[in-house]
């Protein structure tokens, strides 16, 4: 005995509750990055709490996708595991965005940090051809002068 549902044809209220579903899943993810970015620069919450990180995401992305589909008459298993897909990927979409802005701002800290550490050596200098004595300043006021 098949008790599972019939075949429903595809319509403009399902696609369109998709799409909706679709993009209100891609707004509440980014305002979650954009909350995550704040709560990571001003409280240490990595790596102690990168789980319920994960767990938010996975609920933004699937919550609102059962919920339509509960709303939703004869909304088949085929129609709801494309509306999974598309919201987890309309999620992931702005923590990957905001993950690879993080990734190259601390690459830009690191390079900046080591540039500003390899000018303090004094191997920095090695290849510089102007005299020390002007590097410091002082031809500039005069330093050959006696009782100046």
């Amino acid at each position: 005995m098949n008790t599972s549902r019939p075949d429903t044809p595809i319509t403009a209220g399902h696609d369109a509750l998709s799409l909706e579903v679709t993009l209100n899943v891609m707004g509440a993810a980014t305002v979650y990055a954009a909350a995550l970015s704040y709560l990571e620069r001003h409280y240490p919450i990595k790596p102690d709490h990168t789980w319920a990180e994960v767990a938010g995401g996975v609920l933004i992305a699937l919550v609102p996708v059962a919920l339509a589909a509960r709303k939703a008459e004869q909304f088949d298993w085929r129609r709801y595991e494309g509306a999974v897909w598309r919201s987890f990927i309309a999620a992931g979409a702005p923590i990957i965005l905001w993950q690879l802005g993080e990734a190259m701002v601390r690459q830009m800290e690191l390079l900046r940090y080591t540039t500003a550490r390899e000018l303090k050596k004094p191997e920095a200098y090695v290849h510089n051809p102007t005299p020390l004595a002007e590097r410091s300043g002082e031809r500039a006021r005069g330093g050959d002068e006696v009782g100046g």
